[in-house]
């Protein structure tokens, strides 16, 4: 968790206490230094607690709102805020940076279904996996709906591969575990050969995740084919 907001309200509760304390002390007539010395230490008691308190609220609120409240990842909003500074540094130490679009098959089915509280859980069991295949420093978020995306650093058409791979293999066992068909397709863009703004990259990410859609379903379809 970020300490950011915690260590400018203390910093903002430590300037008030000093300005006040020096402007007390300057000011007063009446009153030495040991009055105005325990006035600045009984204000300190209360606002270096309070301005932490408020801190803290300010450094949850901000996670909060980057992170996805049903499966628990991050959000849109939080990629589309990082991409910029990620796409800057891949093109400064001159490597690539892949943009992954993975969208979950068939979900509406497990809504009908199932109802939305298995589509929920559909949804986190999904987006775990999407965590558990991931590696240090890549990022996983939920774009909207039944989209997810992944930002891969340095990451390959192998590697793309590989992931495509276990993600199939986890889902199939999660599928046999839950008893929800959960299946995802996926596309893939690269920065900045295929483009340098997230835009271009979703965009073209989600044609190749479309077309990837098409033979899944018609390789599934195959064996419904050959019975009949």
């Amino acid at each position: 968790m970020s300490h950011q907001g915690r260590i400018i309200a203390v910093m903002i509760a430590i300037g008030m206490i000093l300005f006040t304390t020096g402007l007390n002390y300057w000011s007063s007539k009446t009153h030495g230094w040991i009055s105005v010395s325990i006035g600045a230490a009984i204000f300190a008691a209360v606002a270096l607690p309070l301005s932490w308190i408020i801190g803290r609220k300010y450094d949850q609120l901000k996670i909060d709102s980057f992170v996805d409240c049903v499966t628990d990842i991050y959000n849109r909003r939080f990629v589309e805020l990082s991409f910029p500074k990620l796409s800057l540094q891949a093109q400064r130490n001159h490597k690539r940076l892949s943009v992954i679009l993975i969208d979950v098959n068939d979900f509406k089915e497990v809504n009908d279904r199932f109802g939305h509280a298995r589509g929920d859980m559909a949804l986190k069991l999904i987006s775990q996996t999407l965590k558990d295949c991931s590696t240090k420093g890549e990022i996983v978020a939920r774009w909207g709906g039944d989209e997810f995306i992944m930002i891969c650093p340095y990451a390959d058409d192998k590697s793309i591969d590989k992931l495509s791979a276990q993600l199939h293999e986890q889902l199939l066992k999660l599928s046999q575990q839950s008893g929800l068909l959960l299946s995802v397709s996926l596309g893939s863009a690269v920065c900045p050969v295929e483009g340098s703004k997230l835009t271009q990259l979703v965009q073209t990410a989600d044609k190749r995740m479309y077309a990837h859609k098409v033979i899944t379903k018609r390789i599934a379809a195959e064996p419904e084919i050959k019975q009949a």
